[in-house]
């Protein structure tokens, strides 16, 4: 029985700081590409009383398309952790390819049904994946590709982001130190 499971991350769990709060255990193991499929925001919800203020990420089926993104290795300890925050997706199973040509086979998750409305995500979610792309490695291209994605404009506080901002701050801080003293 595997000790461990493959997950990939396309949306905000890009950034490392984010999925590391509710799941210790994971390790970055590669970038990679989940083909036939498009990124997009759909959301069945009010998206202003959602987590994020805004429609969440998740891939859609489109040939000739495709979503970059990271392999996390996790303990199964905290395969029950990840279904907990990814509680409004599907599990699914897909295969992606790394740069340098190796597949992986990984747990992704979908939001269920289809959604005849696209929405927009708020600025802090947009932030928080462009962040993550940069900090795991996408590709510029696909980084551009998500900095051109309109956001709903929403200016409020939104706890999570507001968490994780302090986090990078905090960790750009200890890293400045670090340097300083070398």
């Amino acid at each position: 029985m595997a000790r461990t499971v493959l997950y990939f991350a396309y949306g905000s769990n890009l950034l490392a700081q984010r999925l590391l709060l509710k799941n210790p255990t994971a390790q970055f193991l590669h970038t990679a590409r989940l083909d036939d499929y498009r990124l997009t925001f759909d959301s069945p919800q009010d998206t202003k009383t959602m987590l994020w203020a805004g429609a969440p990420a998740t891939i859609r089926r489109c040939p000739g398309s495709s979503v970059w993104g990271v392999i996390w290795q996790l303990d199964m300890a905290d395969s029950d952790n990840l279904d907990r925050q990814e509680r409004r997706y599907q599990r699914r199973t897909v295969t992606v390819t790394t740069p340098d040509g190796t597949t992986h086979t990984c747990r992704t998750y979908e939001l269920d049904g289809e959604f005849d409305i696209s929405h927009t995500p708020s600025p802090q979610y947009k932030d928080v994946i462009v962040r993550g792309a940069k900090q795991s490695g996408l590709p510029q291209a696909y980084i551009s590709q998500l900095e051109a994605i309109e956001d709903n404009g929403f200016q409020g506080e939104i706890q999570v982001y507001n968490q994780l901002i302090c986090q990078l701050e905090k960790t750009t801080t200890t890293m400045t130190r670090v340097r300083s003293v070398l």
